[in-house]
């Protein structure tokens, strides 16, 4: 039998399966978990950052707003620029004056925002603290240029204080006289600890930019007064707005806020935070690589469980498909099993029941070709027994008949009766063949022979035939009752004193036809019983007279229907015997 090549192993399309319902799902679960979780924690980084930077953009207001409005009461101060205007007689008129206007000092006090007031005169007069001659070298300066060409407007400037030489964030302002005249110009400058207070405690980078220009605070003091380089990069507008960059080698996020500060015309600050997204993606990334470690570990190992049991599966697949192939061959012989309780094993389980059961279709067949032979020779016997001096059956009809008809002329009619019967029973006998026979020639032939014997024993024997209608209808295997009525009249009556009664009974029970033959004869001892009936059911058991006896009859049955049809025998001992034919109802 050829066996068709197999393309790809269940093993490998199993393998597959997993592969495309489990382990690519897992991974494409873990990558996009992997995504969601870094964007959920940047976006959640970019909400606080935005959140502190309102909180920031509020407290620099703060200080804007306290500088300005100083530098507005200054603006509009009467006795500032009277001061201003007024010329002294003496040095010591002056440092009274300078004296009697503490205004500065104040402010000073009072405004922690402030850490110093500058007023640089366009008069030439002696300077202090507060107020300082504008000199050539001072109107050179370009914030001093700035604020006079603004006429009054505010600017907002990163320069060096005149005294300590330490750079500041400041506001500068030109002031005019009533008369139009320039007095100078006012510069307040900011305190860098208010400064850091704004951006104190933040978790980021971030600091304080004037224009996009110049770093006015930063956390490290080496920053201050320095260009921000990715501000060269960026076009964007607007209040916020976020921009990659490059910051000191690394890839970065920068939230810039633009403030604009109140009554300032030209100049902008900026807020800006530094987002490091590695440092920041550093626990994500944790993460992420411990899953990744154990979701590789669960599937290596369910890779290997599964593995084995693919392996396992394989080989009791391979097993039950070689078994299939060998019964396929016509071996039937299913000894060993398949471990386990799943449909596999089922299966297995039903192909050695389907084996089993083909095996025994083909031993009763095989059976039921022998027991046809034995039947058939069993049959030959038979035949061989009644047709021993049968050289030629119409030389013998022929014989019987001139004998009947010399009884006749001498007046013999008892005799001619009974050489006609045997000549009708020897002919219906010799007939016979090997096929079913209906019921009514079978009694036919029993009548005969029941004939013949009451003009043997006269009064003696007497018999009855009483049948279902019904019965009429079916087919038995030829000289199946007539052994059985001699054999109760030889056995049973031949021997009795008194008369003799032979009653044949035919009726139907389900699906058997049941054919009962009684006598009142002497019966058979329970010993002699025993013996009948295990010599009539031994197929080796051989007869040693001539008729057709019941172990013949018991065979014939046996070889023909079954061995669920057969010869049955009741006996008590001194009152009778009956013998019962159970028998399948067969037409054909």
């Amino acid at each position: 039998m050829a066996v068709k090549k197999i393309s790809i192993k269940v093993s490998y399309k199993l393998l597959g399966i997993y592969l495309i319902v489990t382990a690519i799902p897992i991974i494409l679960v873990g990558a996009y978990l992997n995504y969601s979780i870094r964007d959920i924690v940047l976006n959640n980084t970019l909400s606080e950052v935005e959140t502190s930077v309102d909180k920031m953009e509020m407290r620099l207001n703060t200080i804007f707003n306290r500088v300005t409005n100083t530098s507005d009461l200054l603006y509009i101060n009467n006795d500032l620029k009277t001061f201003l205007t007024t010329d002294y007689d003496s040095l010591l008129e002056l440092y009274n004056a300078y004296n009697r206007y503490p205004v500065f000092d104040e402010f000073l006090k009072y405004y922690d925002e402030i850490e110093d007031i500058h007023f640089f005169m366009n008069r030439d007069r002696i300077t202090n603290s507060y107020f300082i001659h504008a000199d050539s070298t001072v109107k050179e300066k370009q914030w001093y240029n700035e604020a006079v060409s603004k006429n009054g407007k505010i600017s907002w400037v990163f320069l060096q204080n005149h005294w300590t030489e330490l750079h500041y964030l400041a506001l500068t302002r030109a002031i005019y006289s009533t008369s139009n005249e320039l007095l100078g110009v006012l510069v307040i400058y900011v305190a860098p600890d208010m400064l850091k207070t704004v951006v104190e405690g933040e978790p980021y980078n971030t600091f304080i930019t004037l224009d996009k220009e110049l770093i006015v605070y930063h956390k490290n003091p080496q920053h201050i007064g320095k260009h921000p380089d990715f501000f060269q990069q960026s076009n964007e507008n607007g209040n916020n707005y976020l921009v990659d960059r490059q910051y000191e080698g690394e890839e970065v996020k920068v939230n810039v806020q633009e403030i604009i500060p109140e009554k300032s015309l030209d100049n902008t600050f900026q807020i800006s935070t530094i987002i490091p997204v590695e440092e920041i993606m550093q626990k994500p990334n944790a993460i992420f690589t411990r899953g990744f470690f154990i979701v590789t570990g669960a599937l290596t190992v369910s890779v290997i469980l599964i593995g084995i049991f693919i392996r396992s599966f394989y080989r009791r697949i391979q097993q039950l498909r070689n078994t299939m192939f060998q019964v396929a061959k016509g071996n039937f012989q299913i000894e060993q099993s398949i471990k386990g309780s799943d449909e596999i094993s089922q299966v297995y389980h039903d192909l050695k029941t389907t084996s089993k059961s083909v095996q025994k279709i083909i031993d009763e067949v095989y059976i039921h070709k022998i027991k046809e032979e034995k039947w058939k020779r069993k049959q030959k016997e038979m035949d061989f027994k009644m047709l021993a001096s049968q050289i030629n059956p119409h030389f013998l009809y022929n014989t019987l008949e001139t004998i009947r008809m010399k009884a006749l002329m001498n007046k013999d009619p008892e005799v001619a009766k009974i050489i006609k019967m045997l000549s009708k029973m020897m002919r219906s006998a010799l007939e016979r063949t090997d096929r079913p026979v209906p019921i009514e020639e079978e009694l036919q032939l029993v009548e005969y022979y029941l004939e013949i014997q009451q003009v043997r024993f006269g009064d003696k024997l007497s018999y009855d035939i009483c049948m279902e209608e019904s019965v009429m209808a079916y087919k038995i295997f030829p000289l199946l009752i007539q052994p059985i009525v001699e054999n109760a009249i030889i056995h049973g009556l031949e021997n009795r004193e008194g008369k003799g009664f032979v009653q044949i009974t035919l009726s139907s029970e389900n699906q058997y036809l049941i054919i009962q033959v009684t006598d009142n004869g002497v019966g058979i001892d329970k010993n002699k019983l025993t013996q009948i009936k295990e010599r009539m059911n031994d197929e080796n058991y051989q007869s040693d007279g001539n008729r057709i006896g019941l172990h013949n009859v018991q065979q014939r049955i046996k070889l023909y229907y079954g061995d669920s049809f057969g010869l049955e025998i009741e006996s008590i001992y001194g009152l009778g015997t009956t013998m019962t034919l159970k028998l399948p109802k067969r037409n054909h």
